[in-house]
């Protein structure tokens, strides 16, 4: 009888309202790898948009047994790549990190009654490095506590974007996109006093950095996800190949962590079996690019992160500006991205370079040119899925409305500091310059978008090979350039003395991919090949040449004849 009274029934919480229908469903997720699915927590990322945080950093010089036996002078002389080529760690201070407002340290804050060290710093960002603007990795000692549960603290600089929290807007705008991984970001007014050197002086206003959530075990501890997985930094260097002889399992008696991060720099296990497996199933050329995705990818999250980046215009993501993540358990990969202060820059490009044209590294373009990609986007099946995933984005999650909300908040915490000393004086426009940039950036993600279709119906960028002089011949020859469908691909080549082509010794179009010519003479050539498939638009070779007047000639090879009649080509910029 009970039963029949419970039949249909729902149980109430106590307030009147019922948690569980009388018709509620109870089906479950599956228990299977390919079941398994990451989403990150929403919860980390509110009430963090307009916010700036004042840090103070108090720096001393500590021992020589944890490295931070260096002044503040030191530790930031040297770009990040010295301490490569040298084979050192890079310099470091021990700190006292204290947060608080601009008054000062706050009771409550983190660090407000610290005396002792409760920190190192050094520098971060081997570009950043290079930069007189530094930017740095606080990393919090062991015992002292964290500070919003991060023990590591990443200040960004973003010298080289103009409105300086393009980085900031890109991961907020992750927030929204359940498909992909984002970060925490804040604002962040950074004051230094130096100590290093035994004086005892003001703190000394360092201006407008962006806090960076660092990617590593706390992050994946932070959203519940597994920290003993596989976690890796695509260095700039990884193309995706297989590289056989660096990337190894740490148990092989040739392992040599140096060259393996060459490629991948390790950011949690070094059991690197897995990540082995999943470039030999990449480079495995008889093995259907589709179903590697579908076995080894979660594709939601690959697909919404090419799209992302397309529609972003963001041509620096494959230079060392992601992680790659996989959970114990399951043989799926996650993408999360890093360091996008390169979206929306074309009206900077423009506005800095009035001879600026953008050529092949657009739309699908900027993945082409590597291995996991490029399979990808010769797929029908995965392009499918890549398209669906970036009109999605382009209608609900990156409308132009929604970004210029965003920036409207950034832009107005940014420039109260952007324009005041010590930040004014390493500006990259003016202020008049920076409401235009700021005013034209949502609108960039149509011309993406239109950037976007444009590149699905033209031929692929391909790379010029190196000329052959020899005998009485001078050989061109070049990729063939892969075109959708079945259309023939067309060749212009043209060879002349200067890179204006103004007066070619040869003009030519032709089907094939090379072209013999009669032996040039010793001296300086230029060669530009240009290709177009069917009806679409015309596409340029991967080279280019960067003339002495600072100008970019696209589609362009520089090579020499030499006195004993051979070829030598030359891939360096004039002003290099």
């Amino acid at each position: 009888m009970l039963l029949v009274l419970l039949t249909g029934c729902a149980v109430s919480d106590g307030d009147g309202e019922y948690l569980i229908s009388s018709d509620e469903t109870y089906e479950t997720t599956g228990s299977s790898s390919e079941d398994y699915q990451l989403e990150d927590k929403a919860a980390l990322y509110k009430d963090q948009d307009d916010e700036v945080v004042t840090m103070y950093l108090t720096v001393g010089q500590g021992n020589e047994e944890d490295g931070t036996n260096h002044t503040w002078t030191e530790v930031n002389s040297y770009p990040l790549d010295y301490y490569k080529e040298e084979g050192i760690d890079p310099y470091k201070c021990e700190a006292v990190l204290q947060v608080g407002d601009e008054a000062g340290p706050v009771e409550g804050e983190f660090g407000y009654s610290d005396r002792t060290a409760n920190a190192t710093v050094q520098l971060r960002g081997s570009g950043a490095s290079t930069w007189q603007q530094k930017s740095y990795r606080i990393k919090i000692k062991s015992g002292s506590g964290k500070w919003r549960d991060q023990k590591t603290i990443a200040l960004n600089k973003h010298s080289a974007d103009p409105t300086r929290f393009k980085n900031k807007l890109a991961y907020s705008l992750m927030e929204e996109i359940p498909q992909m991984l984002s970060c925490r970001t804040t604002f962040v007014h950074l004051y230094v006093k130096d100590k290093t050197e035994g004086e005892d002086g003001l703190f000394r206003d360092y201006g407008l950095y962006t806090q960076v959530e660092q990617v590593n075990k706390t992050y994946l501890r932070s959203r519940g996800f597994d920290n003993d997985g596989q976690l890796y930094k695509a260095a700039r260097d990884f193309d995706w190949l297989r590289h056989e002889d660096s990337i190894l399992p740490a148990t092989d008696e040739n392992y040599d962590q140096h060259r393996f991060e060459q490629y991948l720099e390790i950011g949690a296990s070094e059991e690197h079996e897995k990540i082995i497996e999943l470039l030999e199933a990449v480079n495995d050329m008889d093995r259907p690019i589709s179903q590697v995705v579908e076995h080894y990818f979660d594709s939601g999250n690959l697909y919404y992160w090419m799209a992302f980046h397309i529609l972003t215009g963001n041509k620096d993501v494959l230079e060392g500006n992601y992680y790659l993540y996989s959970p114990r358990g399951t043989d799926r990969w996650y993408f999360i991205s890093w360091d996008n202060d390169s979206i929306l820059k074309e009206g900077y490009e423009k506005m800095d370079d009035v001879s600026y044209e953008r050529s092949w590294n657009k739309g699908i373009f900027t993945f082409a040119d590597t291995i996991l990609f490029r399979r990808i986007l010769q797929d029908e099946t995965c392009r499918q899925a890549l398209d669906q995933a970036v009109e999605d984005l382009y209608a609900n999650y990156l409308t132009e409305e929604v970004i210029r909300e965003k920036i409207d908040v950034y832009r107005e915490a940014a420039q109260q500091y952007l324009y005041a000393l010590p930040d004014q004086t390493y500006t990259r426009v003016t202020r008049e310059e920076y409401d235009i940039l700021a005013d034209s950036m949502a609108g960039e993600v149509a011309d993406n978008y239109a950037l976007y279709k444009e590149s699905m119906e033209s031929a692929w960028p391909f790379h010029i090979q190196d000329p052959v002089s020899e005998n009485e011949s001078t050989l061109l020859s070049w990729e063939e350039a892969y075109a959708f469908g079945q259309e023939e691909v067309v060749y212009t080549v043209e060879v002349a003395r200067d890179y204006t082509f103004e007066e070619p010794i040869v003009s030519i179009q032709t089907q094939d991919t090379q072209y013999e010519m009669e032996k040039l003479p010793a001296g300086q050539y230029f060669v530009r090949i240009r290709a177009a498939a069917g009806e679409g638009p015309g596409q340029d070779a991967y080279e280019y040449y960067h003339t002495e007047a600072g100008t970019i000639c696209y589609s362009t090879l520089c090579f020499y004849i030499l006195d004993d009649g051979s070829a030598q080509s030359s891939r360096f910029s004039e002003d290099n």
